[in-house]
């Protein structure tokens, strides 16, 4: 039998601490979209509180948990035990992303990933910090789970990465980050260049990366979304005209 809670308890905190990968589960609002399924490995994942829990991530081929998340928050993350009892836990929640380079990576990275307790803290290919409030924590039995015996961490990506550079880095998020399999907006940083500078959600501001802002809206918006304002400016103004006009009669 399932149960529900309403936040990770400390026994919960133990048992996750414990675990060696994590799954997280996102999808688009596209009822046709693609439901993405990502396991992630290394120390990346840190609970923050019993409502808030992060984790670090690497540069990698798909961007899809950044486009999904940034789309409509919504994500799960999962564990499964491989030995010992059996359990399942998924933490139900809303994410958040911060990209490596802003106030709140560097917040966030340094408050929470230190070369005590991080094996990929100096790796090259940070992309992001995903931050996920979770609203409700749910525990299955994981009967069906298989035992498996923990051998260790791959050192292939951190291998690759270690071999590029910063800007060898950035030009593979260009090339391979910048949208999801189903066209969403994925890796938007300064570094890549104007063109793909982060957005806020609404299109009128845009955050530099590094902490500056500037205003914008016209190249951020849907084609309809701009008609629509300069056809609603045209007949404001069309009245506010015809009203001024009429006074002056």
């Amino acid at each position: 039998m399932g149960e529900f809670y309403d936040d990770i308890s400390e026994n919960h905190a133990e048992w996750i601490k414990k675990q060696k990968v994590i799954f997280v589960g996102t999808a688009p609002l596209d009822p046709k979209g693609k439901v993405n399924l990502s396991p992630k490995g290394y120390d990346c994942f840190r609970i923050i509180s019993p409502n808030q829990v992060c984790y670090l991530e690497l540069t990698g081929s798909g961007i899809e948990t950044q486009s999904h998340v940034e789309e409509n928050n919504r994500i799960t993350i999962m564990f499964c035990a491989f030995e010992g009892a059996p359990r399942i836990m998924r933490l139900f929640g809303t994410g958040t992303v911060h990209r490596v380079g802003s106030p709140e990576f560097h917040t966030l990275f340094n408050n929470h990933y230190t070369s005590d307790n991080c094996d990929i803290r100096d790796s090259t290919g940070k992309r992001s910090i995903i931050v996920v409030d979770v609203y409700k924590v749910g525990s299955s039995c994981g009967y069906g789970v298989p035992f498996y015996d923990y051998k260790g961490s791959r050192p292939t990506l951190t291998n690759y990465w270690g071999k590029k550079s910063e800007d060898q880095v950035v030009d593979y998020w260009v090339k391979k980050n910048t949208t999801s399999l189903d066209g969403l907006p994925g890796m938007r940083h300064l570094k890549m260049g104007e063109k793909w500078v982060p957005t806020s959600k609404g299109g009128r501001k845009v955050t530099v990366v590094g902490g500056e802002e500037m205003e914008s809206w016209w190249e951020l918006g849907s084609v309809w979304a701009n008609a629509t304002l300069v056809a609603a400016g045209a007949g404001l103004g069309a009245a506010v005209a015809s009203y001024v006009f009429k006074k002056r009669r």
